[in-house]
């Protein structure tokens, strides 16, 4: 009886060593993993939900994200999101000329997610009618008018919002109405490596005065190879202090041959265009 009493001793005693010296760290450190993977664990960014980026008087934006116990805070201001910015609750509602709409998701338990982000641009002046340079046939979108319907603002390439060229130069003439004081001329390029699309090397912009195009700004670019992802890029040409026309040309010089750094290096690059405005 004593040599059982002696052996139980024994057993409870090497499984309380057992408990404190195996189980109960292995329990602590899978509590410190789970809880340091919560804290590092990154949200993803909500979704914006819209149309399209233009519009003519205003419009909304929707914005959406499915896991629990988070919440969507947002800027208009071209600030990044904090904790302190606006709390999303209902669509947004969007009516100045250009408006960057920024969103981020926040949790108690997790990393805020990155950034999301598009730009909505309003409407100008009225545009009479618009002329291109021939689209390639599979981005040939619903011909010239694309460029003025107001759809588009996403990198989708697949709808018929954008106009795809691959030539040496693209000309595009607006035609408005009537004779108006025009001080911007707006236009809204896609820029995506991936699919060989590059920004132009240069556009310049000319107005019709004195019965003759004359030059009113330009804008060259340098296709930065450290952008990823696909993006919509709107550029803004300013004409000094504004000037009275009827007729605006638009001329891009684009990318002859990729550069080296690029997988299609030396080929020629594509444009993407869906969309020409007047202020």
């Amino acid at each position: 009886m004593e040599f059982r009493e002696n052996v139980s001793d024994q057993v409870r005693t090497r499984y309380l060593s057992y408990m404190k010296n195996w189980i109960l760290p292995t329990l602590l450190l899978l509590y410190t993993v789970s809880t340091n993977a919560q804290d590092n664990f990154q949200l993803a960014r909500p979704l914006l939900k819209y149309s399209s980026a233009f519009f003519s008087t205003e419009m909304s934006v929707e914005m959406a994200f499915a896991e629990p116990n988070t919440q969507i805070r947002y800027t208009l201001d071209g600030q990044d999101p904090t904790e302190d910015s606006p709390l999303y609750t209902q669509p947004v509602r969007i009516t100045e000329r250009f408006t960057s709409v920024k969103a981020r998701v926040f949790s108690t338990i997790y990393q805020p997610s990155d950034v999301v982000e598009a730009t909505f641009i309003k409407d100008g002046l009225p545009i009479k009618s618009v002329e291109t340079t021939p689209p390639n046939q599979k981005y040939k979108g619903s011909g010239a008018m694309t460029l003025i319907d107001n759809k588009g603002g996403t990198t989708n390439i697949s709808g018929n919002t954008w106009l795809g060229f691959q030539a040496d130069t693209v000309e595009i003439v607006v035609h408005l109405p009537k004779k108006e004081k025009v001080k911007n001329v707006l236009m809204n390029l896609l820029r995506d490596y991936g699919s060989w699309i590059f920004l132009p090397e240069k556009i310049e912009v000319y107005a019709f005065k004195n019965n003759a195009f004359q030059l009113v700004d330009n804008k060259t670019y340098k296709q930065d190879k450290n952008v990823n992802g696909s993006a919509c890029v709107a550029t803004v040409f300013a004409l000094k202090n504004g000037i009275k026309t009827d007729k605006l040309k638009i001329q891009l010089h684009l990318v002859n041959q990729i550069p080296d750094w690029h997988a299609g290096k030396g080929n020629k690059s594509w444009i993407f265009i869906d969309e020409v405005k007047a202020y």
